[in-house]
């Protein structure tokens, strides 16, 4: 009977991986514009054993010289952490089997690309980003003790599926996030402390997770947090170090870049709308004042989440939703992809301490973020690996006043939930409880 019934689930289990892999295969073809000349280059670059912080530095002098820093200081192109180019570098030597001579053709600053790229490089590209999108939903399997509900609120979320499917990798960075938070509570530290240092060299954000782990280590009274960081820093610096100068171009790229995304400090956007500050006045406001307002925030917010969190008996995978939450708040740029951070801690908690409340958090932390990106890039871009037809890619695009009033609201709305389920953390009950207005309506 026990046989039975394992190998029942286990069938399940492979049917609802299988069918999350179909749906997100179905969709490779679909691409950001932008995005996809990035990782056609990134191959293309690979293929010809030629690192793609130097083409972001050849592309960047091109784009000062002709178009000025009233555009932009850099060109947007790889300005990642380098642990792509470990996981591509395979992928990308593939590629060029079939495609050896390619060359890519880079739009001017400025102009949006529109590439036309075989199929094969979409289902190289996003092959390791959907391996990781299955990796968490395991782990997120294991960490509930065996709930498949957890793995399939994962693997079938909308949002998950578009940024997986169609996007960004950010799926990697969280499943090697997720992955050191596994092995950290079964006190594998070492391992834990690569796999944290492997999330950091996808995408920056899983670093915010280092002080936490680090004080929960100290709050044990165990000098091994020393050993941790010491483990995490010989990793990043193991691969960091031959790639310094693109990474450090790639990091000052980021820090100049203006505030943009799911962030308040994207109110510079609705001065473009109606005026009020004068060509020179808006520049300054975007790259240089809202910058450092923004570090600022971020310096502050973090170090008031840790401090609290040094002295607060709650879960790790508590403290950690909560430091995501702090940072999504403080964050200069975050853009809708940002947000899959959030998502397998939301689902943690939901198991663990379910309420309705939560419940509607979760779904309106997707929710609006997918709305966002509906209005503001928008979503009929994606579909330009079938048509150039201009009408059908911006069928969804609203005049400047009404994209900016619903960006503006939508905004507001995804930050006020933010504050409200880190205050639901924080005193054990919401600001605006759902639940109680649920009850009053049914009275």
């Amino acid at each position: 009977m026990l046989k039975d019934k394992k190998r029942k689930i286990n069938k399940r289990l492979v049917l609802l991986i299988l069918l999350a892999l179909g749906i997100r295969f179905a969709l490779i073809n679909l691409n950001h514009p932008l995005d996809l000349q990035t990782w056609h280059g990134l191959f293309v670059d690979l293929n010809q054993e030629q690192s793609p912080y130097s083409t972001l530095e050849k592309l960047t002098y091109e784009a000062r010289a002709t178009q000025g820093v009233g555009w932009s200081q850099y060109y947007m192109y790889f300005a990642y952490p380098p642990m792509l180019i470990p996981i591509y570098y395979p992928l990308a030597k593939l590629y060029g089997v079939f495609y050896s001579t390619e060359q890519i053709n880079f739009s001017i600053a400025g102009v949006d690309p529109y590439p036309q790229v075989p199929l094969l490089l979409n289902f190289l590209f996003k092959l390791p980003i959907i391996l990781a999108d299955i990796g968490i939903a395991l782990l997120l399997y294991k960490m509930t003790k065996r709930s498949e509900k957890s793995m399939v609120a994962y693997l079938f979320n909308p949002l998950v599926i578009f940024v997986s499917a169609c996007w960004m990798f950010d799926s990697i960075a969280v499943f090697f996030l997720l992955l050191a938070t596994y092995l950290f509570e079964r006190k594998r530290y070492d391992l834990s402390a690569v796999a944290l240092s492997f999330g950091f060299l996808t995408k920056i954000i899983p670093i915010f997770a280092l002080p936490l782990f680090c004080i929960e280590l100290i709050r044990k009274k165990s000098w091994k947090f020393l050993r941790y960081a010491l483990v995490f820093g010989a990793v990043s610096a193991l691969v960091i170090l031959p790639f310094w100068s693109g990474v450090k171009l790639s990091l000052e790229f980021q820090s100049a870049r203006e505030p943009s995304g799911l962030t308040p400090l994207n109110f510079h956007y609705m001065f473009g709308i109606f005026g009020g500050l004068s060509e020179q006045s808006l520049l300054q406001l975007k790259f240089v004042i809202l910058p450092a307002v923004a570090s600022f925030i971020l310096v502050i917010g973090m170090s008031l989440i840790y401090a609290y969190l040094s002295k607060k008996e709650i879960s790790l995978r508590q403290k950690l939703l909560m430091v995501f939450l702090v940072y999504s708040i403080c964050a200069k740029n975050l853009h809708e992809p940002h947000v899959l951070i959030l998502i397998p801690f939301l689902i943690l908690e939901l198991n663990e301490r379910y309420s309705f409340d939560k419940k509607w958090q979760y779904r309106l932390l997707w929710i609006l973020p997918f709305i966002y990106a509906i209005v503001a890039v928008p979503i009929t871009r994606f579909l330009y690996g079938y048509t150039m037809n201009m009408n059908i890619l911006y069928l969804f695009g609203l005049p400047l006043l009404a994209k900016g009033v619903v960006i503006g609201a939508v905004v507001i709305m995804f930050h006020l939930v933010l504050w409200n389920a880190l205050i639901t953390l924080i005193r054990g009950r919401p600001v605006v409880s759902l639940e109680e207005l649920r009850r009053r309506l049914k009275r």
